[in-house]
């Protein structure tokens, strides 16, 4: 059997039709929250993360293959840099701390998000009960220009 890793995904991948096809062996873990983080658009478009002490970023855990790692790494553009991959420590709903991999985007700068976009995640968001004050926060970026 393939090694299961734990992936964070806090953008476009909570979608649940998009990661199976992104990651057919993907199995969903749950909810969970990454403390020290903030969630924002880039000047390219998409989801990112920035460190920010005061902040937590909600998203899904999802246990991946070894395939679906590599998939994931060509979706982001880890090979160009687009995404880098790093480990946090994830507190899942359970309060249990699971280390995970994320993607963070090379480009911080803020920006808007690309048509569609953000409807998507917020309604990823919404499927997966994540705090309504987070859902919040995310919807501002539906009106950000």
């Amino acid at each position: 059997m393939t090694e299961n890793n734990y992936y964070f995904a806090y953008g476009s991948n909570m979608d649940l039709s998009q990661m199976s096809q992104r990651c057919p062996c993907s199995i969903l873990a749950g909810s969970a929250k990454v403390c020290g983080y903030r969630f924002i658009i880039n000047s390219r478009g998409v989801a990112t993360v920035i460190k920010e002490a005061s902040k937590n970023v909600y998203g899904i855990l999802w246990r991946i293959t070894r395939n679906d790692e590599q998939s994931l790494d060509g979706y982001e553009g880890v090979k160009w840099g687009t995404y880098r991959k790093i480990k946090i420590d994830a507190e899942a709903t359970s309060g249990q701390t699971i280390s995970a991999q994320i993607y963070v985007a090379r480009d911080s700068n803020i920006g808007s998000p690309r048509d569609g976009y953000m409807e998507r995640i917020v309604a990823a968001a919404k499927a997966q009960k994540l705090p309504n004050e987070y859902i919040e926060e995310l919807s501002s970026w539906l009106t950000a220009k």
